[in-house]
């Protein structure tokens, strides 16, 4: 993937759901990491627990493990598109979203997946839910669409008022308990909804970049990350936003926030770490073959533990701001 700087805006967007579509993936049967390295594309990934979590990707990888990454059983999704976004509100009950509205649902952990209907063809690029039955997804050309009944029926916000919906393609969807929920997208677009996304309405940013990762550590105080490093910080529960003056130029496709642990992850193997909880970011030192990666997927979980996934199987764990680099770059 090349850097960001060397597209503008759509243009690059179209390049990144390219990749997103069309990455060669590795097709093998369940397997240990340390036996036969995983080759699918990571696009998204979940750390329900310390030991276990999911990884989604290319060619409808569906990967879960329940021994910290020790070994990673590929699930059977039954669809070769690839996967956006995952969320598991239950060590047995998630969703994964995907390509040309592909929605799955599973009740056994993952050992099945079956389709909902999602009503729309748009690419879904993320999706979340508060609890087993509220939940919202969003994709390209400003498509929104949520859920009261754990996805028996998805709702369109706009279809009864074309007019309010957003040309802008949207990356990243965040429900808090009070109600309220964020979706990030391109152009600088950032809506919120006070009523689990039946309305939205658009929040003032100051940016034109296109924003592609966002996370809240609590009802009020949240981070947007995207192209070109930026960072964005709002302490009024995404009503307002100021700009942070970002240590990196790369394109940051995703930030998490728990606790006091903030880590922010984008091209070229950058990852960025906060230790007061997502006000004051850093860049961490890497290994040098990390840059010939890109890193989508991002978890923080219980006790600031969190798995980073990304392109060409990568799958890295991190326990507060420390990222274990060993298990996949051994150090001399």
């Amino acid at each position: 993937m090349m850097g960001s700087k060397f597209f503008s805006s759509r243009h690059w967007l179209g390049v990144l759901i390219g990749i997103m579509g069309i990455g060669a993936g590795y097709r093998g049967e369940a397997v240990a990491q340390d036996q036969v390295r995983i080759r699918d594309h990571f696009y998204a990934a979940q750390l329900f627990s310390a030991d276990e979590g999911w990884a989604v990707g290319s060619f409808g990888a569906i990967y879960h493990t329940k021994d910290r990454g020790k070994t990673w059983e590929k699930q059977e999704s039954k669809v070769f598109d690839p996967i956006y976004g995952v969320r598991f509100v239950s060590a047995t009950e998630g969703w994964v979203s995907g390509k040309s509205g592909l929605i799955l649902h599973t009740t056994d952990g993952g050992k099945t997946w079956d389709r909902q209907v999602s009503g729309t063809t748009s690419h879904l690029f993320n999706l979340a839910f508060l609890d087993n039955q509220r939940g919202i997804a969003a994709g390209d050309f400003g498509t929104i669409i949520y859920t009261t009944d754990g996805g028996k029926t998805w709702n369109d916000p706009f279809k009864d008022k074309p007019e309010q919906k957003e040309d802008v393609f949207l990356y990243a969807v965040v429900m808090h308990d009070s109600g309220k929920a964020w979706i990030a997208g391109e152009r600088g677009t950032l809506l919120l909804s006070e009523d689990g996304g039946a309305t939205w309405t658009k929040q003032t940013t100051g940016t034109e970049a296109s924003l592609l990762g966002l996370s809240f550590r609590d009802g009020a105080f949240g981070c947007a990350v995207g192209m070109d490093g930026t960072i964005l910080q709002s302490e009024d529960a995404g009503k307002t936003w100021k700009a942070y003056e970002s240590p990196v130029q790369t394109a940051l496709y995703n930030v998490a926030l728990d606790g006091d642990t903030g880590l922010a992850v984008g091209d070229e193997g950058v990852i960025l770490t906060s230790s007061d909880a997502g006000k004051n970011w850093s860049l961490l030192d890497s290994p040098e073959e990390l840059s010939l990666y890109w890193l989508m997927g991002l978890s923080v979980g219980p006790g600031a533990r969190g798995l980073i996934t990304g392109s060409n199987g990568l799958l890295l764990f991190s326990e507060g701001t420390k990222v274990d680099f060993d298990a996949r770059f051994k150090r001399q």
